[in-house]
């Protein structure tokens, strides 16, 4: 697709998004009345009050009614989220012509997208902003560490492409049986990921689950090392059974928290927080041309925004399709341990668990 055919593409999606989501709240009777309640985003709780904008006119106090807003250092953190999306005009995925995942590689993207965001915890902490023309050693040091966690999802077969959709494709065909450009559900994009790790000696280690249960021994042993545990699971048949709300808000409120690989019925999304009964996520559905390879100290701020979102998006956690990954990351074996400790306080208080 060309430059103008993608931005128009592009466009129409998020308007359609936009409607189709602000009609679903007006029908709920949500649209009107915006949740007082506070945002939480990958473990890290935000005041609603705190850093309010100021309304310049009643005109824009009107417009703002329909629109949610929100405060200044949740904006700021969910921007720094690196967000994959769908690209085009990258080399064929061999041995097929595809040079766009556009239309079946939603789900893959969210897949990167809540690996990246267990990258950034594994480098930064959950203190990820840094200013990208700062000439501090600590802004040097990030941005060059940022350049390389998104390195690891261009659309390749580059030596540092190590999560390309290319490589995530081809391997599904081996592990999942599924011919490129089928796509993929929770538990083959959480199997992909494990593999890809394994085979490049990765520096997290990812474990996967498909019935809940985690065996501390098997990510303990020979020794323990920075480890994304990957939960594949399904909460429901056609909706996810209304008994698992209170856990699933409640695991993206842990300092462990890494996201969600989710989405509503037949359509991929990354959900890194909450507010009231409404998930806030990142939609991968947005074609994007690749970006190309150059040296590390070679990209500018612009040569990866494509990366970023500064508009969270917001969907009725009744909505959502029950077949999800939850990610949690843990650096240090005290982590796996206070993990562990606050999924048995969740199991005390009676909430249902996956």
């Amino acid at each position: 697709m060309s430059g103008l055919t993608v931005q128009v593409v592009n466009t129409l999606r998020e308007w359609y998004v936009l409607a189709s989501d602000s009609i679903a709240s007006l029908l709920e009777g949500r649209l009107l009345q915006q949740p007082a309640s506070d945002i939480w985003l990958l473990g890290r709780h935000y005041q609603q009050a705190e850093n309010a904008p100021e309304q310049e006119d009643q005109g824009q106090q009107q417009i703002s009614s329909w629109l949610p807003s929100y405060p200044q250092s949740f904006v700021k953190d969910f921007s720094r989220l690196i967000w994959c999306t769908y690209r085009s005009n990258y080399p064929p995925i061999s041995p097929t012509a595809f040079t766009t995942d556009s239309g079946w590689g939603c789900m893959l993207r969210a897949g990167q997208t809540l690996l990246a965001q267990a990258l950034q915890l594994h480098h930064f902490g959950r203190e990820w902003e840094f200013d990208w023309r700062g000439t501090s050693e600590k802004d040097i040091s990030r941005r060059q560490q940022y350049v390389g966690i998104v390195k690891q999802f261009f659309d390749d077969y580059s030596r540092t492409s190590l999560f390309s959709i290319h490589r995530m494709a081809s391997l599904g065909t081996q592990l999942e049986g599924k011919d490129i450009g089928q796509w993929f559900g929770p538990y083959g994009t959480a199997a992909v990921i494990r593999e890809l790790a394994l085979k490049s000696n990765h520096e997290l280690s990812i474990y996967t689950t498909t019935d809940g249960t985690v065996y501390l021994a098997d990510i303990c042993e020979p020794e323990f090392k920075p480890t994304l545990i990957l939960v594949a699971t399904m909460l429901g048949i056609d909706r996810v059974n209304p008994v698992y709300y209170p856990f699933i808000q409640a695991s993206l409120t842990l300092p462990q928290s890494a996201g969600i690989a989710g989405g509503r019925p037949s359509s991929a999304l990354y959900f890194a927080g909450f507010q009231g009964d409404e998930m806030i996520y990142l939609d991968p559905h947005f074609t994007r041309p690749a970006v190309a390879q150059k040296q590390d100290d070679q990209y500018t701020e612009s040569d990866l925004a494509s990366y970023s979102c500064t508009t969270p998006r917001r969907l009725a956690i009744n909505r959502l399709d029950p077949c999800m990954v939850f990610g949690y990351y843990c650096g240090t074996l005290e982590s796996l341990i206070d993990l562990r400790s606050r999924i048995d306080l969740l199991v005390d208080d009676g909430m249902q668990t996956v």
